[in-house]
């Protein structure tokens, strides 16, 4: 009796073609890529920044900038 892999493997040979093959590679089962394949998905994570909330930093310095220049411009 064939074991469950070697009919999953005869499975594949017998019905899978090339397209196939590449929807399994390129393209992910699960819901959060909607549309978008692995690669993308990868390309556009969240990673870990060492330095920690440089955006966040720059944003906070860039609006208090905003504000300096709002208050001295209407004060006058």
């Amino acid at each position: 009796m064939a074991t469950d892999m070697e009919r999953f493997v005869f499975f594949e040979e017998t019905f899978y073609d090339q397209y196939d093959y590449y929807n399994l590679l390129e393209f992910s089962c699960h819901a959060c890529g909607k549309g978008r394949t692995k690669r993308e998905i990868e390309l556009n994570t969240n990673r870990h920044c060492p330095a920690g909330h440089e955006r966040k930093i720059a944003e906070k310095f860039h609006n208090t900038e905003l504000k300096r220049k709002r208050t001295k411009s209407s004060s006058s």
